[in-house]
């Protein structure tokens, strides 16, 4: 049998991690997926005890609603599921299970990356979209529903070519990576201990930067030179996507390795 990779182990330890994570993580996730319907009752509960009518719920408060959502699962949803593999106990009992470091990083960035925003997703546009058809007077129209219709939307536009359903989902893989990093790694305050470590990283990143510019004397006129060059839409869209590209590359890579050899260094 091949040590590093076996289509039958990693689909056996496939399934036994999405029974786990679903045990760790399930209720939460319902709950997350659930909110525009508690949000709806709280709406329809303040509504009856001023006495007065209920009215739609402004989209601006869906889409607010469902940023704070998205935020929350990627933040929660690896510390929750893998964050008990730095105790002693259980991550003994994980690190004794039959799969090869490999098979535990794919199935440990399927179910991050892949499983945990598509039943999110699913759960969230699924209730948004019942309750939008069943009380449409009071909850008015299905705002998650309209934003993943303009996220498409606006990747088909004629005039420029932006994907944006790519960068949403990149997005996404980038906070929960990173998070899940912070829970192989920290042994409490996981959540608290990561945005300390990414404020650190951001300002340590900020004044090379600065000290970078005032080095190679970047100035207003160079910025213009730069943006003189970009004489039309489609060019600055190319730039653009240049620029993710290579920025997704080098930091979801980065996360990528760093759980890799985080898993096959953890001891106990």
């Amino acid at each position: 049998m091949n040590n590093i990779f076996d289509f039958k182990r990693f689909g056996n330890y496939f399934a036994y991690d999405i029974r786990r994570s679903a045990n760790n993580y399930g209720i939460n996730l319902l709950v997350l997926g659930l909110m525009p319907v508690i949000l709806y009752i709280l709406h329809i509960l303040v509504a009856t005890v001023s006495g007065k009518q209920p009215l739609p719920i402004a989209s601006e408060s869906k889409f607010i609603l469902f940023g704070i959502i998205v935020f929350v699962t990627a933040v929660s949803c690896g510390v929750k599921i893998y964050g008990n593999i730095t105790d002693k106990r259980s991550g003994s009992d994980f690190l004794m299970l039959p799969a090869s470091t490999l098979e535990k990083w794919i199935s440990m960035v399927l179910i991050v990356c892949v499983l945990v925003p598509v039943a999110l997703i699913a759960l969230s546009v699924a209730s948004d979209s019942l309750l939008s058809w069943i009380v449409p007077a009071s909850y008015g129209e299905g705002a998650i529903t309209s934003i993943c219709n303009e996220t498409i939307s606006i990747s088909r536009h004629d005039e420029f070519f932006l994907n944006l359903p790519a960068i949403l989902f990149l997005g996404w893989c980038g906070c929960a990576l990173t998070f899940t990093l912070g829970a192989l790694y920290f042994k409490k305050a996981k959540v608290a201990k990561t945005f300390l470590c990414l404020f650190l990283l951001s300002a340590a990143v900020s004044l090379i930067a600065f000290v970078l510019a005032g080095n190679l004397e970047i100035g207003s006129e160079q910025l213009a030179k730069v943006f003189d060059n970009v004489n039309d839409p489609q060019s600055a869209i190319s730039a653009t996507n240049w620029l993710l590209n290579i920025y997704f590359i080098i930091t979801r890579g980065a996360l990528l390795v760093l759980i890799w050899l985080r898993l096959r260094t953890i001891k106990h």
